[in-house]
């Protein structure tokens, strides 16, 4: 498996776990000064055993955005299963999953203010994965249990509400981005030491 340095302790401690516990091999990209990871590096790193690359479309710390597109056109040149962590871009900046070439995505509701607990899982048409789950037909037999209708609606409602403002949210957080930028000495003087 090959993954990011700068991935949510989501992805990073569930491959250190896979490492420890399922023998996985694990190799971690380093991202450059701006938090970018290196396509390149990520080919470099691509053998004939690997099973998946997971690099996550934005930093939940420092915003960078990453190459999806390059790197879901790369793992599908070799072969090799392509997730990306959205949780972080939902909302935020446009994308469309036909463009992508990602073969499975997840997103959170709670990111774009919509319910805790509730997210989704995006499959590439053909992409098929065993579920964690069994017991049950729900998801489509992805995972028993029964449903939180709730949470999906409100996921929903949020996702639509999101989609709608998401240029005025973006340009808002530039407004306030490059006033910092600009007053960054001003900033660090009104910092208590």
């Amino acid at each position: 498996m090959i993954t990011s340095a700068i991935e949510h302790p989501a992805i990073l401690k569930t491959c250190h776990y896979l490492e420890k516990h399922q023998g996985f091999e694990i190799t971690i990209i380093p991202a450059n000064s701006a938090g970018i990871v290196d396509v390149d590096d990520i080919e470099k790193a691509i053998t004939n055993k690997t099973a998946l690359v997971t690099v996550m479309m934005v930093n939940n710390e420092i915003g960078s955005i990453q190459p999806i597109k390059e790197i879901g056109s790369l793992c599908h040149k070799h072969n090799v299963h392509f997730h990306c962590d959205a949780v972080q871009a939902v909302g935020k900046i446009p994308f469309d999953l036909n463009n992508l070439q990602v073969d499975s995505l997840s997103i959170s509701a709670h990111k774009i203010y919509g319910p805790k607990g509730v997210g989704c899982l995006y499959l590439r048409e053909g992409i098929n994965i065993p579920p964690l789950i069994h017991g049950g037909s729900q998801e489509k037999g992805m995972r028993s249990g029964t449903e939180n209708v709730a949470g999906i609606v409100g996921f929903g409602i949020a996702a639509k509400l999101a989609q709608e403002k998401m240029h005025y949210n973006f340009t808002r957080i530039e407004i306030i981005r490059v006033s910092l930028s600009n007053n960054w000495g001003a900033v660090q003087l009104a910092i208590p030491r």
